[in-house]
């Protein structure tokens, strides 16, 4: 089967699903616009109500399958305001013998504006288990196109605590928990942003009112693997993996005491404007003391 990191082509037409979309106050960032992790949340509710629709998924008895989410990427291709109407396209971009994947697009009237993917595992008390047959239909007729792309290989070291040299303590929370009785998909993305945000301010020497617009993330991959739990500590590692003339590629690592349970990897600039005046900061070099460790 293939997988795809962004459908063939941007537009409505594209999904066989496009659901209305209304932006919350609380939607928004410090930026003043929606932030990325509302947008993995538009992802998550639009992927439910699909299943609720497709194959009459139910909630409250995990019927007629369950899942856990195994990743998420969202990628910003233009600033997400208030005041626009949005619609969430989505559509099956792959159904493999134990899990499937969506791909989704985000539209302000027809400029698309984000798109991200999703991959479930479908998972029963013995482990990940073969979707029903009814399942694998109901997938296959909301399928978008998909573009056939590779996956890279993972470093070792991603999975290694002390490779990464940032580090953030996280208490769970009860509202983090969803149905699962483990942290939600969407609150470990928030997690990330978060460890992405202290970083920041770590080096512009925290700020009154937190680090500055332009050093959010344009691009966001999680990877979930395994459940978060509640009550519970965890360490959240940060390290950069690239600089280059424009932008700063993230590692970032959740780790329940040396094992790692969760990653992501983020893109986003390294230059932003100040608050006030003209003046561009640029943040290069004092990013250069977070590199990735040899381990």
């Amino acid at each position: 089967m293939t997988t795809i990191a962004a459908p063939v082509r941007q537009e409505p037409s594209l999904y066989p699903v496009l659901i209305e979309q209304p932006v919350r106050y609380s939607d928004l960032d410090p930026s003043r616009r929606i932030g990325r992790d509302a947008i993995v949340r538009w992802f998550e509710d639009a992927r439910l109500a699909v299943e609720r629709d497709v194959f009459e998924a139910d909630l409250a008895d995990r019927s007629p399958l369950r899942t856990l989410v195994a990743s998420v990427r969202v990628e910003v291709l233009a600033p997400l305001r208030w005041g626009r109407r949005y619609r969430v396209g989505v559509g099956a971009s792959r159904v493999g013998q134990t899990s499937y994947s969506y791909a989704f697009g985000v539209f302000a009237d027809d400029e698309c504006v984000a798109v991200g993917e999703s991959t479930n595992v479908h998972i029963t008390d013995s482990g990940p288990a073969p979707l029903p047959a009814a399942v694998r239909e109901a997938l296959t007729a909301v399928a978008v196109p998909a573009a056939e792309v590779g996956r890279p290989d993972r470093d070792p070291a991603r999975l290694v605590r002390e490779a990464y040299p940032f580090r953030l303590d996280i208490r769970t929370r009860f509202g983090d928990l969803d149905t699962n009785r483990h942290v939600n998909n969407v609150a470990l993305a928030g997690w990330y942003l978060d460890a992405l945000a202290e970083l920041h301010l770590d080096v512009l020497g925290y700020p009154t009112g937190g680090p500055l617009d332009g050093l959010s993330p344009s691009s966001l991959t999680v990877e979930y693997l395994d459940e978060v739990c509640y009550p519970a500590i965890y360490q959240l590692r940060v390290g950069v993996l690239d600089l280059d003339d424009t932008s700063v590629r993230y590692a970032c690592g959740l780790f329940d005491g040396p094992r790692c349970i969760g990653l992501a990897e983020a893109v986003g600039a390294h230059a932003a404007p100040a608050r006030t005046g003209d003046e561009i900061i640029e943040l290069a070099a004092a990013f250069e003391p977070f590199r990735m460790r040899e381990v």
